[in-house]
């Protein structure tokens, strides 16, 4: 896994020129598969299912820390209901950096939700999409799911954030709860988007998610215009990735191979 730093001209005020990143797989390969992380997470945080993935399939894989992220500079106050899509700007920029043509985008969570607001403003930009846990509008299950995990900050249940986001895991941690409940947020929606989307998916989702329900992965499908194929693991939460690990890598190996 090797580690890099854009040096590229700053493109605005939130230059990912500082984003930091990392490279894994088939440094050679002209295939590239862009992950992007859950709204507590971070490129470690991925630990090693991108590698994984990437090796078995000879291909490239970029993992990046949003900005506020990780090791990225950059603040999460102040967030605001558009926060979605100013990441999905950010990717853009990201991509533009790489001149990376056509990638295939990985998304988990809030990063899955980025992935197709970037394949519904660009979609001749985009090979396929995997998404794990994205969302496409709030729902009370989201809203619940949120609420309950308030009090965890207090009982010092989220004191393992700080390894990833040293001391900012706070700001991390906040800046995504306080959202999701907000009021301003709580008609966030991008199905208007899904229809421009016209590459092939997998959606996954876990059965036991408890920040959505399965309505989320049948919007998508309906709304969608590519080739869908779904998978809802039994047992599974919110990170299929990590909780059923062998099942996602063997779907999303396969749906790839069929891709490249």
């Amino acid at each position: 896994m090797t580690r890099s730093e854009l040096t590229q001209e700053k493109v605005n005020t939130q230059s990912v020129s500082k984003i930091n990143w990392v490279s894994v797989g088939d440094q050679s390969s002209s295939t590239c598969i862009i992950f992007l992380h859950e709204g507590l997470g971070c490129i470690e945080m991925w630990k090693d299912y991108p590698e994984t993935l990437c090796n078995a399939l000879n291909v490239r894989g970029i993992i990046y820390d949003r900005a506020g992220y990780g090791h990225s500079p950059g603040s999460l106050e102040g967030r605001t209901k558009e926060y979605l899509h100013d990441a999905a700007n950010e990717l853009a920029q990201f991509i533009d950096h790489f001149n990376i043509d056509s990638p295939i985008l990985y998304g988990h969570s809030d990063g899955g939700s980025i992935a197709l607001i970037y394949a519904g403003t660009y979609p001749d930009k985009v090979k396929a999409l995997i998404t794990e846990a994205a969302h496409v509008f709030n729902e009370p299950e989201t809203i619940k799911g949120v609420l309950e995990a308030r009090p965890w900050f207090d009982e010092g249940k989220m004191e393992g954030l700080r390894k990833y986001h040293g001391d900012r895991y706070k700001e991390v941690f906040f800046a995504w709860n306080d959202i999701w409940i907000d009021e301003s947020f709580k008609d966030w929606n991008i199905t208007d988007l899904l229809p421009n989307i016209i590459c092939d998916q997998i959606i996954i989702q876990g059965e036991d998610d408890q920040y959505g329900t399965l309505l989320q992965v049948e919007t998508i499908k309906s709304l969608t215009r590519g080739s869908t194929t779904t998978l809802t693991p039994e047992k599974c939460g919110h990170a299929p990735f990590k909780e059923q690990k062998e099942i996602v890598l063997k779907e999303a190996k396969k749906f790839l191979n069929d891709i490249i």
